[in-house]
């Protein structure tokens, strides 16, 4: 019993030495520095306590409606009456023009001899009676 009792104390002792005798690690940690302002592009309309607001290209406006297609972001907006504002995704230009809403086709849009009509189902631009383009409109 006595050799037991001199093992479990040898044993206790080494542990303890070795546990005090450890070296510690210590991590450094250098984090990358995110930037300032991160470039984010801010097309999507802006919801604020419930309301939805144009983007600040827009006026940061009351929103009436937004639509979206492969091509572009349109919104229709308030401010004194309905305006457009389209953007073209790939190179962010935008326009913004008085429209009207015409019963049965949508919101119109008419820039001298340019007419853009956009609803629920698509983005249609015209000149004169001439289709340009007809884009699909897969968010409203």
């Amino acid at each position: 019993m006595k050799i037991h009792q001199t093992a479990w104390k040898l044993s206790l002792a080494i542990a303890g030495a070795l546990f005090c005798y450890t070296p510690t690690a210590t991590a450094r940690i250098n984090p990358t520095p995110l930037p300032a302002t991160a470039e984010l592009p801010q097309q999507m309309p802006v919801e604020i306590a419930q309301g939805r607001y144009c983007p600040d290209g827009a006026g940061g406006t009351p929103l009436v409606n937004f639509y979206e297609t492969d091509n572009f972001w349109v919104y229709i907006c308030e401010a004194d009456g309905l305006y457009y504002y389209g953007v073209e995704k790939g190179s962010g230009s935008s326009i913004t023009l008085p429209v009207e809403v015409e019963e049965g086709t949508g919101y119109v849009a008419v820039n001298g001899e340019y007419t853009y009509i956009v609803n629920g189902l698509s983005l249609s631009i015209y000149r004169g009676n001439t289709l340009l383009q007809e884009d699909s409109v897969y968010r409203d």
